[in-house]
């Protein structure tokens, strides 16, 4: 049994606006004033915004994987998988980020497992190595189901 969980992403915020207005300001721009298009900073203006544009589809057009359970144990991200059988217990807990408390579960690990942490698990901040987010970022539907599959592997 293998089932992923994807983040959820809210698409219209302020960087669609920012791009937006970004396009809609350098259409005018080359429209009103085309001789613009003679330098150089033109082009990679036109590049920083084509490239604005892009990292927000990537974000939110395709879906980005927050958890995988399968009966071996649970990929957070795109770390490797952490067995079951090495999550001593889970807890919730309130991370503050960003000016806000966040809530997020934390699996704690068993002390001394074989595990290859990355670069980003071993400096996290206020997050754990193991944190799954149970705010916002994540639909209420799936976070209430992955909460119950890791308690029914864990407990």
């Amino acid at each position: 049994m293998n089932k992923t969980f994807y983040y959820r992403f809210k698409p219209f915020n302020l960087w669609l606006i920012f791009n937006i207005l970004l396009v809609i300001k350098a259409f005018y721009c080359i429209i009103k004033h085309p001789a613009i298009l003679i330098y150089p900073q033109s082009y990679i203006i036109l590049a920083c915004i084509l490239i604005s544009i892009l990292v927000w589809c990537y974000k939110y057009l395709f879906k980005h994987p927050l958890a995988t359970v399968s009966d071996k144990g649970i990929k957070i991200d795109h770390c490797q998988i952490l067995k079951w059988k090495d999550i001593e217990s889970t807890e919730k807990k309130d991370v503050y980020c960003g000016f806000k408390h966040m809530p997020v579960l934390v699996l704690n690990p068993k002390k001394d497992i074989e595990y290859k942490y990355n670069f980003l698990q071993k400096h996290n901040s206020g997050f754990t190595a193991f944190s799954i987010p149970l705010y916002d970022i994540v639909a209420p539907e799936d976070r209430d189901e992955l909460i119950e599959l890791i308690k029914q592997h864990i407990n």
